[in-house]
């Protein structure tokens, strides 16, 4: 993946909590708005999936789902944790849109208010998915406490700061 950051945010610590682990955080220096990235990569999911994938071939009886459908549902979920199970609206970005913008295979965003420890001192959160079939699926969560934080004027210039890039071999 590569990652641009933003002109006018610096980096702040990671708020352990057990909503939403991301790795990485940015804040803008001014106003109340931070921008947080999780990135999961899929290789342990396929190592997983071969594996139940090998045992149904001998005999097992197993209901699996590949590593590359789960995208929707992970977001779903991620979305539900962060506002606690309350309201969250999903978009699907068109297909050739998060293939050209991002280099991924599917891409959503979705819009909540934060509850919980993961959203403590913000009222909203922005978030995007982004997945690349057989890499990563990728996260980053906008949170501000003002609705004119998420107008597009205001999140075009970071919207785009992280991408994949390159191409994966898709026989995994």
């Amino acid at each position: 993946m590569t990652f641009m950051p933003p002109p006018g945010y610096i980096e702040v610590p990671v708020v352990k909590n057990s909503q939403m682990h991301y790795e990485y955080a940015i804040k803008d220096t001014s106003r109340n708005f931070e921008i947080r990235y999780a990135i999961n990569p899929l290789d342990s999911v396929f190592i997983q999936f071969n594996a139940m994938q090998k045992n149904q071939e001998s005999g097992g009886t197993v209901m699996m789902i590949g590593p590359n459908k789960l995208y929707y549902g992970a977001f779903v979920s991620t979305m539900g944790n962060i506002s606690n199970g309350t309201r969250h609206q999903i978009r699907v970005f068109p297909t050739d849109a998060v293939k050209n913008e991002f280099n991924a295979d599917w891409g959503a965003s979705g819009f909540c208010e934060v509850a919980g420890d993961f959203g403590k001192g913000y009222k909203y959160c922005s978030a995007v998915a982004i997945h690349k079939d057989s890499l990563a699926d990728a996260y980053y969560f906008y949170l501000g406490n003002n609705p004119s934080d998420f107008v597009p004027d205001r999140l075009i210039p970071i919207f785009h700061a992280l991408k994949f890039k390159g191409t994966v071999d898709a026989k995994k």
